[in-house]
C-alpha cells in the first residue's frame, strides 16, 4: 500500500451509508408530503417551527456526541460510564431548553397550534438527543451497524405516521406527533441495543454528568453558533417577511440540506479513526485526502447539476406553487462543495483536540450571518438570505481550512479540482443540450 492509499475500513462506512441513504429519502418523502399538502403558507410555520427548535438544539444534545466519539473512541472500556452520565445530562438540559422554546414561541407568536407544534418539537428533539449519545459509542467503538436498525424502524414510523396523520388531520401539530414517535420508538431500540451488545450500563452519577456537560461546552457552543449561522434567516424571513417568503425558502435549503449525505457519512466514519491520530500529522493527512477527494468528486458535480436543473427539482417535490424556490435553490448551490469540505475539516479539527478553534470560527461565522441577513433578508427576501448563506461558507470554509493545516500533511485540494473540470464541463454540455429529458 502507498503512502497515500487510503486504509481499509470494513464494513462501517457501508453502514453509516444505509443509515444516511434512510435519512434522506424518508426525509425527501417526508418534505414532499408537507410541501404538498399543507401549501407554501403551511410548510412556512412548519419551517418556522422546525428551525426554532433548530437553533435552541445545542441545549439539548450539549454536543455529546462529538465528545463521546472522542473519547471512547480513546479508551472503549469507558463506554458503560460515559453514556449514562450523557443520558443524565441530556434530559436535564432537554428539559430545560424546552420551556425556553414553549416560551419563545408564545412570546414571539402566540397562536396555540404553533405554541403545541413547538412543545411537541422540543420533546421530540430530547428523545433524538437521548438517542443521539447512545449510537456515539456504536461509532466510537466501530461497530455502526449496531445503529442501522433502530434508525431504519424509527424512520420508518415517522413516515407513515406523518402520512397517516396528515391524512387525517392536515396540519403542522400532526407532523411533530409523527416525529415524536420516531425519537420514543428510536431510543428505545438503541437502548436495548447497547445493553446487549456494549454492556450494563452503570448508575449515572449527577456529579460526573455535570462534569461531562462542563467538557462538552466548546462542541455545545459549536452546535449553537453552527445553528445560528445555518437558522437564523429562516427566523429573520418568518419576522421580517412572513410565511410565505419561509416556504419558497425553506424548499430550497431542505434540499440543499440533503445533499451533504456521502460527506456526512465518510466524516462520521472517519472520526474514531482521525482521533487516534493525534500527534501524527502523516496519518492524519492520508485521512484527510481521502476524505476530501471523495467529497469533491461527488460535490462539484452535484453543485453544478443541482443550478442547472433547479427549477424542474422544485417542481417536482412541490408543484408549481414552489416554482420561485429555483432562484434561491441556484444561489445555494455552490455552497455544497464547500460543505463538503467544511464537514471534513471540521471533524479533523474536533477529532484532533481543535475543537475551541472550530467553535471560533462558527462563532464568527454565526455573528456574520446573523449581520448580513438583517441587511440582506429587508431589501431582497430569500434570495438575499440564500445569498448571505453562501458567503457564509466561504468564509467558514477558509477558516477551517488555514486551522487544519499545521495538523496534516499536504491537503491537495487544487490539484482535485483541475482534474474534475473535464467531467464537470462534458457533464454541463450534455445537460445543456437535453434540457427536456427527465
Amino acid at each position: 500500500m502507498s503512502a497515500d492509499a487510503p486504509p481499509r475500513r470494513g464494513g462501517n462506512l457501508g453502514f453509516l451509508g444505509i443509515s444516511q441513504v434512510v435519512r434522506v429519502l424518508s426525509g425527501l418523502a417526508i418534505n414532499v408530503m408537507l410541501m404538498r399538502w399543507l401549501g407554501v403558507d403551511g410548510f412556512g410555520i412548519y419551517g418556522y417551527v422546525a428551525t426554532l427548535v433548530g437553533v435552541l438544539a445545542f441545549g439539548s444534545h450539549l454536543g455529546l456526541n462529538k465528545l463521546l466519539k472522542r473519547e471512547i473512541a480513546r479508551d472503549e472500556s469507558r463506554a458503560t460510564s460515559l453514556i449514562p452520565d450523557a443520558l443524565l445530562a441530556v434530559t436535564v438540559s432537554s428539559l430545560l431548553t424546552g420551556l425556553v422554546v414553549v416560551a419563545w414561541s408564545w412570546g414571539l407568536d402566540g397562536r396555540p397550534s404553533v405554541v403545541l407544534a413547538s412543545a411537541l418539537a422540543a420533546v421530540a428533539l430530547m428523545l433524538r438527543s437521548q438517542a443521539t449519545v447512545v449510537v456515539a459509542a456504536f461509532h466510537a467503538v466501530r461497530r455502526m451497524a449496531l445503529g442501522v436498525g433502530p434508525h431504519l424502524v424509527g424512520r420508518l414510523v415517522l413516515v407513515a405516521a406523518t402520512a397517516g396523520l396528515l391524512a387525517l388531520r392536515p396540519d403542522v401539530v400532526s407532523v411533530f406527533v409523527a416525529q415524536l414517535a420516531d425519537g420514543l420508538v428510536t431510543l428505545l431500540l438503541v437502548l436495548v441495543v447497547f445493553h446487549r451488545r456494549i454492556g450494563r450500563m452503570r448508575r449515572p452519577g449527577p456529579a460526573s454528568a455535570g462534569a461531562l456537560a462542563r467538557e462538552s461546552i466548546p462542541f455545545s457552543l459549536h452546535s449553537l453558533f453552527g445553528s445560528v449561522y445555518l437558522s437564523i434567516d429562516v427566523i429573520l424571513l418568518q419576522q421580517l417577511r412572513g410565511e410565505v417568503e419561509v416556504g419558497i425558502y425553506r424548499a430550497a435549503a431542505v434540499l440543499i440540506g440533503m445533499l451533504p449525505l456521502l460527506a456526512e457519512t465518510l466524516n462520521a466514519g472517519i472520526f474514531p479513526r482521525m482521533a487516534r491520530h493525534l500527534g501524527d500529522r502523516a496519518a492524519a493527512g492520508r485521512e484527510l485526502r481521502f476524505a476530501a477527494r471523495i467529497l469533491l468528486v461527488v460535490g462539484v458535480p452535484i453543485a453544478v447539476g443541482g443550478m442547472l436543473l433547479a427549477e424542474p427539482l422544485m417542481v417536482l417535490l412541490g408543484g408549481e406553487a414552489y416554482a420561485p424556490s429555483a432562484a434561491p435553490f441556484v444561489l445555494m448551490a455552490p455552497l455544497l462543495p464547500l460543505r463538503y469540505l467544511n464537514n471534513g475539516f471540521g471533524m479533523t479539527l474536533s477529532s484532533l483536540n481543535r475543537q475551541p478553534a472550530r467553535t471560533r470560527g462558527v462563532l464568527a461565522a454565526a455573528l456574520f450571518n446573523l449581520g448580513t441577513n438583517l441587511v440582506a433578508i429587508p431589501l431582497w427576501g430569500a434570495m438575499g438570505a440564500a445569498a448571505t448563506t453562501l458567503l457564509t461558507e466561504l468564509l467558514l470554509t477558509t477558516w477551517y481550512g488555514l486551522q487544519v493545516r499545521p495538523l496534516v500533511d499536504r491537503l491537495d485540494i487544487g490539484s482535485v479540482l483541475v482534474r474534475l473540470l473535464p467531467a464537470t464541463v462534458a457533464m454541463t454540455a450534455v445537460l445543456r443540450a437535453l434540457p427536456a429529458l427527465p
